[in-house]
C-alpha cells in the first residue's frame, strides 16, 4: 500500500482526522519576485535605521564626529545635517515596512528613495567602483521587483 496523503482523500473518501493537514493553506499567485521586494523593505528598515542612529549622535554628540566644515562636500551645518539623516532615516523605515505590507504609497516611495540612491552610487563610480556598482545593480533588481511585482506582496497576505 502506498503513501496515505491529503490528495489519497476526496469527496468519496473523507480525511480521518478532524481537519486535513494544511486546511487553512490557501494557493498563492505570487512569485519568487515577492522575496526581492521583501528585501528591498528590509534594507530600506536598515539603512533606515542606520541613518536615523547617525542623525541622532550628530545632535546629541556632535564631538564623537571626526572632521570639520572643511572635509565635508556640502558646506552646511552639523546639525542641518543631523536632521536631514533623522528625517530621512525616519521616512526610510517607514517605507521600508510598508513596503513589506505591500502598501502602494510605500512602493511608490522605495522606487522614489532607490532611485535617489542610484544617482548618488553613479555619482560615486569613480570613488567606489565595487561598491557602487554592486549597490546599483541591487537597486536595479529592487526597483524592478517592487514596480513588477509589488502588487504580489500584498495579494500574498490577503490585504487587497
Amino acid at each position: 500500500m502506498g503513501m496515505v496523503t491529503p490528495a489519497s482523500y476526496g469527496p468519496s473518501r473523507p480525511w480521518p482526522g478532524p481537519d486535513p493537514p494544511y486546511a487553512g493553506v490557501q494557493h498563492s499567485e505570487a512569485t519568487d519576485w515577492v522575496a526581492w521586494v521583501l528585501f528591498g523593505g528590509i534594507l530600506l528598515v536598515l539603512l533606515g535605521s542606520i541613518h536615523l542612529g547617525a542623525g541622532l549622535v550628530a545632535l546629541w554628540r556632535p564631538e564623537i564626529l571626526h572632521g570639520s566644515r572643511a572635509n565635508m562636500l556640502v558646506p552646511i551645518g552639523l546639525t542641518a545635517l543631523a536632521w536631514t539623516q533623522v528625517v530621512l532615516g525616519a521616512v526610510a523605515v517607514v517605507f521600508g515596512v510598508g513596503l513589506m505590507r505591500g502598501l502602494t504609497w510605500a512602493r511608490i516611495g522605495a522606487v522614489v528613495l532607490a532611485s535617489l540612491s542610484a544617482l548618488v552610487d553613479f555619482a560615486f563610480i569613480g570613488v567606489y567602483p565595487v561598491w557602487s556598482v554592486t549597490a546599483l545593480i541591487l537597486t536595479g533588481l529592487m526597483i524592478y521587483a517592487v514596480v513588477a511585482h509589488g502588487g504580489e506582496v500584498a495579494a500574498a497576505y490577503a490585504d487587497k
